[in-house]
């Protein structure tokens, strides 16, 4: 009789120690699917930042150069060259 309930007592500790263990497992699944989804997030913000990055370098460097910065002065400010006259067009763009 004795055996019969260790027999069951240890069948019983087995059961419960192997739904421990899938519960684990399965925790670590959701949490490791959790982590590559923030470092695909991750990604693609990084990604984004070097992309505005390499767009402000170039900006910077167009900065540097006369032509832009005329370019720049005429098209956005309205500004031109002493002795120059503007003129307005009619015609929508």
């Amino acid at each position: 009789m004795f055996r019969k309930i260790m027999e069951r007592f240890i069948i019983f500790a087995f059961v419960i120690m192997i739904g421990y263990l899938g519960f684990i497992i399965i925790k670590q699944e959701v949490y490791l699917s959790q982590v590559e989804e923030q470092t695909i997030i991750a990604e693609e913000r990084l990604n984004k930042a070097k992309q505005i990055n390499e767009e402000l370098s170039r900006e910077k460097d167009n900065l540097n150069k006369l032509e832009y910065v005329e370019k720049v002065a005429r098209e956005e400010l309205g500004m031109t060259k002493p002795g120059e006259v503007p003129y307005i067009s009619e015609e929508k763009e």
